[in-house]
């Protein structure tokens, strides 16, 4: 099982997938994507396809000819552009809060995000991620205000050394390119679309596009924002039956 993570995937701080089922049930890798964390940053412009040669590296270097893979938000994008690259490496496919790009499906571009001061970028991102959160923060401003302040405190520790050494930046500008809204229906991979009913970043009738799209795969949406993998029990589930399907029918041929 290979999990691509989304575009602030610092393992420093984002490590709850530890405590899922996945760990227990599969031969589990993950990784920072390049620009975050303790990353290199090869020079030149970076491009989605590069983050897709990144993750066929990574099977490389573990020796695997061939996984389930997990793209949640940017590594979604990620993901499908690897199953269009290598499709004989990648069994079964779960995309969780992202879209195939372009003109027509296109997540919001949140580089926008980085020239606004910190409090405001912090809120921008809660309603981008939840629509639940601008009912929140009207009848209920000390909740929404402590999430602001959970947000603040995570992008303070994330931006060094990801924001300050100018690697999300680049890693965002690749996200700005991404487009494989001609190219998902020549994905044949077995594969789900999980989806929030109120994520606002990837917009849900451009996640449902993308299933509709690819020829062999479901979308299922679910009462979620963006976070909606880990954030909701039943998507999980989901996801988690999506892929030990795959695991039986292996072991019995």
């Amino acid at each position: 099982m290979l999990y691509l993570g989304g575009s602030n995937f610092d393992l420093r701080l984002k490590r709850g997938f530890l405590s899922t089922a996945l760990i227990r049930e599969f031969d589990f890798a993950t990784y920072e994507p390049r620009g975050i964390g303790r990353t290199e940053h090869p020079s030149g412009t970076w491009r989605m396809a590069d983050y897709a040669k990144d993750a066929l590296s990574v099977l490389d270097a573990l020796d695997w000819p061939d996984a389930h893979v997990i793209g949640e938000s940017f590594g979604g994008m990620t993901a499908l552009h690897l199953a269009l690259l290598a499709p004989e490496r990648v069994t079964r496919l779960v995309v969780a809060a992202a879209t195939a790009g372009g003109p027509q499906h296109q997540s919001y571009d949140i580089s926008k995000l980085l020239s606004l001061p910190d409090e405001e970028a912090a809120r921008a991102t809660l309603f981008l991620q939840d629509a639940r959160n601008t009912r929140l923060a009207e009848t209920d401003p000390q909740a929404f205000s402590q999430k602001v302040s959970e947000r603040l405190g995570y992008n303070k520790e994330f931006a060094n050394p990801s924001v300050e050494n100018g690697g999300y930046a680049r890693l965002l500008e690749a996200r700005r390119g991404h487009d494989c809204t001609d190219l998902v229906a020549s994905i044949q991979t077995p594969a789900l679309v999980i989806a929030g009913k109120h994520d606002q970043q990837a917009p849900l009738v451009a996640q449902q596009a993308l299933g509709d799209a690819m020829p062999n795969a479901v979308c299922k949406v679910f009462v979620a924002g963006h976070g909606v993998l880990f954030s909701d029990p039943q998507a999980f589930d989901s996801a988690l039956k999506f892929l030990k399907e795959r695991v039986a029918v292996s072991a019995s041929t």
